[in-house]
């Protein structure tokens, strides 16, 4: 755990040494499963953002446990896509990829919150960040 919240810290300085905010993001598996691809293309596009203001935003990405045994045994259509959309996030040099038993010992480095109705996105209400919760049908 040390190792990922020394990452997230040494990438959320900028390369002019003013910091990043650090934007936590999670990927449940109900809205997976209840997106589909749409999600999955929001997914996509949100990166590009990401990745567009790497100089004022550094994202922290989690997936659910469990995600991909859910897909196989429910919705097998949407196993590649998932798999491309992690790979995209974890090739990005602009996001750290954590797991999901990571986040408690995250969030308060966390300046935001922007993801679907994980218990990420209630306790960082509790903390009083700012929380955004994503939905795929929305540009």
């Amino acid at each position: 755990m040390d190792n990922v919240r020394k990452q997230i810290q040494k990438l959320s300085i900028s390369h002019d040494g003013s910091h990043k905010k650090v934007l936590l993001s999670v990927l449940g598996t109900a809205s997976l499963l209840k997106d589909g691809e749409e999600l999955v293309d929001k997914l996509e596009r949100n990166l590009d953002v990401y990745e567009g203001n790497k100089d004022k935003i550094l994202l922290v990405f989690c997936v659910q446990k469990g995600i991909e045994e859910k897909l196989k045994f429910i919705r097998q259509d949407l196993i590649k896509p998932y798999h491309e959309i992690v790979q995209m996030y974890m090739n990005s040099d602009n996001c750290v990829v954590v797991n999901f038993d990571d986040l408690d010992d995250i969030y308060d480095i966390c300046d935001a919150y922007y993801g679907d109705w994980s218990i990420a996105a209630w306790t960082m209400n509790k903390l009083e960040k700012p929380v955004m919760i994503l939905d795929a049908s929305v540009e």
